[in-house]
C-alpha cells in the first residue's frame, strides 16, 4: 500500500494582499457589526414573534384590498331576534331544525351547513333526535360541526354531535375560530384535532361534502366519529392556517330569517344550488366574534365568518399565514438590499432605496389575494427603518472621532502659521468641532492658496504630476508653453507632453515611455531641445508625502533658448573680433611691410589702392555686424508706414549706386498704398540691404524691377536681380554669417557675408518670412512677405500716435 502524501503547503498570500484585506476589513467594520446585528435582531423577532400586536395593526391597515365581492351561492338561514321572538326562547326542539331542513331541502341546495351544536341528547324530547336524524338524511347533504372541550391542562376531548346525528350527516367540521391576542378574528385552521385524528373546518368539509354529494364520490378521508381519541393527555394540533377574505356587502351574504323559511314565506329557489348556512345571528346567543372587518356593531356572527371562509375555498380566493422561512425571506430580504446599498450608494440614494424597499412590502402585503400569503410584518419593518438611523448614528460616530483627529493633525501641521481670523466655538460639541475643522481647513486653503498661486506666477513652465505621470496641476508659463489652457492640461500624461523633449549631447529622448512610472524615483535633469527648436532645461524631481511615499513629480521647463542664442553670438563676435575684424588689419600691414621691404613689387598707388580696399572691408564688417546687433536688440518702434512709399524711398536711396553701375530701378506695382505696422528704421534697413546685394550682382545696364503685391492677409515686397543666380541646393547657406556664395566667380563684388542675415532677422521680428526664388544663371529675386493689419488695428495705431 503506497504512503500517504501529505498536500504540498500553500504558499503564503503576498504580504500587500494581506495588508489590502486587512484594510478592507477595517473599511467594512462597522457595515459587518450593523449588518449582522440587524439581521440577527430580524430574525429573532421574526421567529420568536413577540410583537404580535405591531403585526396586526400593520396587517389591519393593509386589509382594504383582502375583500372579496358578495357571492349569490351562498344564502344563511339566521337564527336572528325576529325569529327568536316568533318561536321561543332557545334552544328549540330538534323536530323544528328537521322541518327546516326538509323545507330547504326541497328547494334543492348544494349542500346545507347546520352550524349548531349538537353534542348532548335531548332530554325533554327524547325522539327529536331521531326526527332530526332522519331529516339530514332526507336533505341529503348536511354538514355538522364539532369542538374541542379543554378538561384542564393535561388533557383535551373532542365534543362531536350525537352518534345518531353523527351517522346521518355527511360530513363533520371542527367550528373554531383562530382569536388572536387581541380578542379578533383574522384566520382559521383548516385541519385541527388530536394527534392522528385532524377534523377539517366546517367550511371545509361543507365544500368538500358538496363536491363529493354532487359528483357522487367519496369523501375525503376524515375521522370516525365512532371511535375514540387515545386516552391520556393529548394536544391540540392545528394546521393549514388560512386568512380570512371577508366579503363586501350589507349585508355581505343572502339572509332569510329562520321563521320565514318555516312559514314558507321564501321565494321558491332561494336556496336551490346553493350553498346553505344555518346559524345564529342574534345576539343573545352569543355566537357573535370582533373581526377585522368594519360591522355597525363591531360583531360579526360566526355563520357569516363561515361563509367567508366557504366563500374563498369555492373561489379559490385563497391566503396562507406565512411559514417562518418565508417569513423570514419577506422580512431579510428588503433589510439585506438596504444594507448593501450602503456599500455604494449616497445618502439620499438609500433613503430613497429605503422607501422603495417598504414600498416594495407594502405592496407585497397588500397584494395578498394575488400571492396568496399574509407574512408577519413587523420585524422586517422595524429592521428596516432601523437601517439608516443606526447608519448614520455609527457614521456620525465615526466622523466625529476623525474630525477631530484630523484637526488635531492640521493644527500640528500648521503650527507656527499666522492665524488671520480665530475660530468662534460655540454650539453644541458637532458645532465646536466643525468651527474648528472649518478654521484649520480654512488655513490650509491659504496655504494651498499661497502655494497655488506661487506656482501660477512662476516665470518657468511648471507642472505638478501624480505618481503615474498625470498632471493635475499646470501654472500659466505652461499653459503658454504649450499653447493650451491651464484646465486642459489637467489629467494629460506627461510623457506625450515632453515627448519631442531630445537630449542636445545624444538627440535621444529625455522623458521615456513610461519613466515617471517606473519604481526608480531618480530625477530627470538636463538640457534638451523640443521640435519647435526650443533649448530647454528640464528638472523633474520627485516629491514625498508626510508618510514619506511617493507622492508624484514636480517637472519644471526653463527656456534658456535667448541665453544660448546670446552666447552663441557672443562666441561668434569674440570670432569675428579674433579672426574676420583682424584680417584686414593684418592685411594691411602686411601691405606696408612689404612696401618697405620690396618696393619695386608694392609702392605708390597700388599700395594706396590695396591699403583702402582692406580698409573698407574692415569697416563693412564692423558696420555689418553692428547693424545685426541692432536689428537683433534694439527695441521695436511700431508705426503705421505705407510699404509702397517706404520702397520708393529705398531706390532713392540707392539711386546713385545704381546710376554708377548704370543700373534702372522700376518700381512695379498696381497699388496706391499698402499700409502695414512696423518699425521704419529696421525695416529700411532690410530693403537697402536687398537692393544692394541687386545692385551688386546685376550686369551693367540692367533693368531691376521692385514689386509691392497683396496676398491673402500679407504684403510682398519683391527684388529681382540679374546676377549668377543660386542653385537649390545652396540656398540654405544663404544665412549663415560671414559667408559668400560668390567669393570666387565674383571677387569683384565686396561683402562680408551678414547682409540677408539682416534681412531675416529685420523680417521676422516683424512677423513675417523672407522668400528666394532662384535658380543658377537665372538671377535671383527676394521677396519680403509681411502680415497685413487688419484695419481696426491701424486705426487703433493711429489714433495712439496721435
Amino acid at each position: 500500500m503506497p504512503a500517504h502524501r501529505p498536500p504540498p503547503p500553500r504558499a503564503p498570500r503576498p504580504a500587500g494582499q494581506r495588508s489590502r484585506l486587512r484594510r478592507m476589513l477595517l473599511n467594512r467594520l462597522p457595515w459587518l457589526l450593523l449588518s449582522t446585528g440587524l439581521v440577527t435582531l430580524v430574525t429573532l423577532l421574526t421567529l420568536t414573534q413577540p410583537m404580535p400586536r405591531f403585526d396586526r395593526m400593520l396587517q389591519d391597515n393593509a386589509r382594504a384590498d383582502m375583500r372579496q365581492p358578495p357571492s349569490q351561492d351562498i344564502v344563511i338561514v339566521a337564527i336572528d331576534e325576529a325569529s327568536m321572538a316568533a318561536i321561543g326562547r332557545w334552544p328549540w326542539r330538534r323536530a323544528l331544525h328537521a322541518e327546516l331542513l326538509r323545507r330547504v331541502a326541497a328547494d334543492g341546495p348544494r349542500c346545507i351547513g347546520l352550524d349548531l351544536l349538537l353534542t348532548e341528547p335531548d332530554p325533554e324530547h327524547p325522539h327529536d333526535d331521531a326526527v332530526l336524524a332522519a331529516g339530514i338524511a332526507d336533505a341529503g347533504c348536511v354538514v355538522l360541526p364539532m369542538a374541542l372541550q379543554s378538561r384542564g391542562l393535561q388533557s383535551n376531548a373532542e365534543l362531536l354531535p350525537v352518534p345518531v346525528l353523527a351517522d346521518a350527516a355527511s360530513a363533520i367540521g371542527h367550528a373554531h375560530l383562530s382569536i388572536d391576542e387581541d380578542g379578533i378574528v383574522r384566520s382559521v385552521y383548516l385541519r385541527e384535532g388530536l394527534a392522528g385524528r385532524a377534523w377539517p373546518h366546517f367550511a371545509l368539509a361543507l365544500q368538500q361534502a358538496a363536491d363529493a354529494y354532487g359528483r357522487d364520490l367519496a369523501m375525503p378521508a376524515a375521522p370516525d366519529p365512532h371511535t375514540s381519541p387515545a386516552p391520556g393527555p393529548g394536544a391540540w394540533l392545528r394546521g393549514n392556517h388560512e386568512v380570512v377574505i371577508f366579503t363586501d356587502g350589507a349585508p355581505p351574504f343572502r339572509t332569510v330569517p329562520y321563521i320565514d323559511v318555516l312559514r314558507g314565506t321564501v321565494p321558491a329557489g332561494t336556496f336551490r344550488d346553493r350553498y346553505v348556512l344555518v346559524g345564529s345571528t342574534a345576539a343573545g346567543l352569543g355566537d357573535n366574534y370582533a373581526t377585522s372587518a368594519p360591522k355597525p356593531t363591531g360583531l360579526m356572527p360566526g355563520v357569516e365568518i363561515f361563509a367567508s371562509v366557504l366563500q374563498g375555498l369555492t373561489s379559490d380566493r385563497r391566503v396562507v399565514v406565512a411559514s417562518p422561512w418565508q417569513d423570514l425571506v419577506y422580512n431579510l430580504a428588503p433589510m439585506v438590499i438596504a444594507l448593501l446599498g450602503l456599500l455604494w450608494l449616497r445618502p439620499i440614494a438609500v433613503v430613497a432605496l429605503i422607501g422603495a424597499m417598504l414600498a416594495l412590502r407594502l405592496g407585497l402585503h397588500n397584494a395578498r389575494p394575488w400571492v396568496g400569503i399574509q407574512f408577519a410584518p413587523a420585524a422586517g419593518f422595524l429592521g428596516l427603518t432601523l437601517v439608516y438611523p443606526l447608519w448614520s448614528l455609527m457614521r456620525l460616530t465615526a466622523a466625529l472621532r476623525y474630525l477631530r483627529w484630523g484637526t488635531e493633525q492640521l493644527n500640528e501641521a500648521l503650527d507656527g502659521l499666522p492665524v488671520a481670523r480665530p475660530p468662534r466655538l460655540a454650539g453644541d460639541f458637532l458645532d465646536r468641532q466643525m468651527a474648528a475643522t472649518s478654521a484649520a481647513g480654512l488655513r490650509m486653503r491659504d496655504l494651498h492658496r499661497f502655494v497655488r498661486d506661487g506656482i501660477d506666477h512662476m516665470a518657468d513652465a511648471t507642472l505638478v504630476l501624480d505618481r503615474g505621470g498625470r498632471v493635475f496641476i499646470a501654472n500659466l508659463a505652461a499653459a503658454r508653453h504649450w499653447k493650451t489652457p491651464a484646465p486642459a492640461l489637467v489629467g494629460q500624461d506627461a510623457h506625450r507632453l515632453l515627448a519631442d523633449l531630445r537630449w542636445r549631447t545624444t538627440g535621444g529622448p529625455m522623458v521615456l515611455p513610461g519613466a515617471l512610472r517606473a519604481a526608480t524615483l531618480g530625477p530627470i535633469l538636463g538640457e534638451g531641445e523640443d521640435a519647435a527648436g526650443r533649448i530647454l532645461l528640464l528638472r523633474c524631481v520627485p516629491f514625498f508625502d508626510a508618510r514619506n511615499q511617493h507622492a508624484g513629480w514636480m517637472s519644471a521647463l526653463v527656456d534658456i533658448t535667448q541665453m544660448r542664442n546670446a552666447q552663441s553670438q557672443r562666441d561668434e563676435a569674440l570670432r569675428f573680433i579674433s579672426h574676420d575684424i583682424r584680417e584686414p588689419s593684418a592685411s594691411i600691414l602686411t601691405a606696408l611691410e612689404l612696401a618697405r621691404t620690396r618696393p619695386d613689387v608694392l609702392a605708390g598707388p597700388a599700395l594706396l589702392d590695396r591699403v583702402e580696399q582692406h580698409a573698407r572691408t574692415g569697416l563693412e564688417l564692423a558696420d555689418g555686424f553692428v547693424n545685426l546687433a541692432r536689428a537683433e536688440a534694439q527695441p521695436f518702434r511700431a508705426e503705421v508706414l505705407d510699404l509702397v512709399a517706404l520702397l520708393q524711398q529705398a531706390m532713392d536711396n540707392a539711386w546713385a549706386t545704381a546710376r554708377k553701375k548704370q543700373v534702372q530701378l522700376q518700381l512695379v506695382t498696381s497699388l496706391d498704398e499698402a499700409p502695414c505696422i512696423a518699425d521704419r528704421s529696421l525695416l529700411t534697413r532690410a530693403l537697402t540691404n536687398v537692393l544692394s546685394n541687386a545692385l551688386k550682382y546685376s550686369p551693367h545696364g540692367a533693368t531691376l524691377p521692385c514689386s509691392v503685391e497683396a496676398r491673402a492677409g500679407a504684403w510682398a515686397l519683391s527684388v529681382k536681380d540679374h546676377g549668377p543666380g543660386i542653385p537649390p541646393e545652396l540656398q540654405s547657406q544663404l544665412f549663415q554669417p560671414f559667408h559668400r556664395l560668390h567669393r570666387e566667380s565674383h571677387p569683384e563684388v565686396h561683402g562680408v557675408g551678414l547682409g540677408l542675415l539682416l534681412v531675416r532677422t529685420a523680417v521676422q521680428r516683424h512677423g513675417g518670412t523672407i522668400e528666394i526664388d532662384s535658380a543658377a544663371d537665372a538671377g535671383c529675386t527676394v521677396t519680403l512677405v509681411l502680415p497685413q493689419p487688419p484695419a481696426a488695428a491701424i486705426e487703433a495705431a493711429t489714433h495712439h500716435k496721435e
